[in-house]
């Protein structure tokens, strides 16, 4: 019996090791600048610059410069999504975005009149 406990490890030893290498690691979502290539609604295209930077109580702060336009919006993050809340020409949005293996964030976003869509590719 006690040259069975050390093959028990090793062999557990082997699997945990083989195992960490089976499955890359999730991308995760991180602060910085982004470039947006977004779609509208109506359908019409659009890009730009998306910023996402830590805020107060575990917040994140995410600002969208599309045309001439900034957006300033409040988000979290949990379980690799990204939800953040905004105010656009006096309504108010929401766009929850889930990140790619690559860390690009793909995602949709409303202000209650359909669906645009966006890729939030990092810099």
């Amino acid at each position: 019996m006690p040259r069975f406990r050390p093959l028990v490890l090793a062999a557990c030893l082997a699997l945990g090791f083989a195992a960490s290498f089976a499955a890359p690691a999730a991308a995760q979502i991180r602060e910085g600048a982004y470039g947006v290539e977004g779609t509208n609604p109506d359908g019409t295209n659009y890009d730009g610059e998306f910023l996402l930077r830590t805020g107060p109580g575990g917040a994140w702060v995410a600002t969208w410069r599309v045309a001439s336009e900034n957006i300033m919006g409040l988000g979290l993050i949990q379980a690799g999504v990204l939800a953040v809340s905004f105010v656009v020409n006096g309504r108010p949005g929401v766009a929850v975005f889930e990140v790619e293996p690559d860390g690009r964030l793909r995602g949709s976003w409303t202000t209650g009149g359909g669906l645009g869509t966006e890729m939030l590719t990092p810099k």
